[in-house]
């Protein structure tokens, strides 16, 4: 079995400018090609997961004047044949993130706005973006407001959750289309290995599972063999999230697609396999002996 030696490469608020330094000498991923046109019309300030990344840059431009940070991680995957693959890739990029003495104090900017990118594999497209606003109360619009705005863009949600003071609305996009009902659904079975045991369970699409069924979140990470699906029949999740407190209102806009996030795993896990199993030609070093 492979082993996975992940070190982070820089913290978030190192300048992205500097990122070219690290890759140079670094395995070389093979782009695939561009994904499809997303099937659901969510977007965060019009853009979506599978854009390109110069598209989020352009929105970043245009609402912070600040250089967008980001944090990296340089991933090292050896087989047990000493064969290794070195690569690093953005984890993210933000405007409006917070300095590691504002989250101390819980200072919280007024508006944040991150991209979840994938590798070089996909050129750097985001798979899950996410939009948090904290502002005075009078600034923002209440919670029936907000909810009445969205069901007027995309219509009703999926899920509603209430809370006191607050309400979280979800938009579920599943492989057959939108789902109207999120915990109506007929449940499914799922199996998967569990202390290297076959387990069945039972889930619905774009429901998290409590029993670690499967894997829920679009970071990538490597594994080998992969013995969990990544959000089966689940294609993206959206999700509004509201809440007052002492005179401020957060709201947080976050698209998970993880139908992009499933072919950004096929497709860099095919890469770092073959890299490590396929054929090799290694020139011989010619280190005087």
């Amino acid at each position: 079995m492979f082993t996975l030696t992940p070190t982070r490469a820089f913290m978030a608020t190192t300048c992205l400018a500097i990122l070219p330094t690290f890759v140079a000498a670094q395995n070389v991923l093979t782009p695939i090609d561009p994904p499809a046109e997303r099937p659901y019309p969510y977007a965060i300030l019009g853009i979506q997961p599978g854009d390109s990344l110069d598209d989020v840059m352009a929105v970043f431009a245009s609402r912070s004047d600040e250089e967008p940070t980001g944090e990296s991680d340089m991933l090292t995957v050896q087989s047990p044949d000493g064969r290794s693959f070195e690569f690093t890739f953005e984890r993210y990029r933000e405007i409006g993130g917070q300095t590691m003495n504002e989250r101390v104090a819980r200072i919280f900017k007024p508006e944040r706005v991150r991209a979840v990118l994938t590798s070089d594999v996909m050129e750097q497209r985001p798979m899950t973006l996410t939009r948090s606003l904290n502002q005075p109360s009078a600034d923002l619009p209440t919670a029936q407001a907000l909810q009445a705005q969205m069901e007027e863009t995309y219509g009703p949600p999926s899920l509603v959750e209430t809370r006191s003071g607050g309400v979280t609305l979800t938009y579920a996009w599943g492989t057959e289309g939108f789902i109207p009902d999120l915990d109506g659904q007929t449940p499914r079975e799922i199996t998967f290995l569990r202390s290297g045991f076959e387990t069945t369970d039972s889930y619905v699409p774009c429901r998290r599972s409590g029993g670690d069924a499967f894997d829920t979140t679009t970071d990538y990470n490597f594994a080998y063999p992969r013995v969990r699906e990544l959000f089966p029949d689940c294609v993206a999740i959206f999700t509004i999230s509201y809440g007052t407190r002492s005179g401020n209102t957060g709201i947080t806009f976050r698209l998970d697609d993880f139908d992009l996030a499933r072919q950004h795993r096929d497709a860099l896990d095919s890469q770092i396999i073959e890299a490590l199993t396929g054929e090799q030609t290694v020139e011989p070093s010619n280190l005087d002996l």
